[in-house]
């Protein structure tokens, strides 16, 4: 699986919101560190995969120039 920049998720994130697909927030979650993130709109918490995953599926692109560290 590709690694993302912090950078990149949160313009994933801007993507989702923006386009009315997911109103999520990243979430210190000590119970469970892969589930880092809550999306109001489903009322489900996500791993950062899954956040990517739809956020792919659904057009975001990354920008040209930017460095995948």
């Amino acid at each position: 699986m590709k690694e993302y920049t912090d950078k990149q998720i949160n313009s994933m994130i801007l993507h989702l919101r923006l386009n009315n697909v997911a109103e999520m927030y990243y979430l210190e979650n000590e119970d469970n560190s892969d589930r880092n993130f809550f999306d109001y709109r489903s009322q489900s918490y996500l791993e950062k995969s899954q956040v990517t995953a739809l956020a792919i599926e659904t057009g975001w692109k990354e920008k040209k120039g930017e460095v995948n560290e």
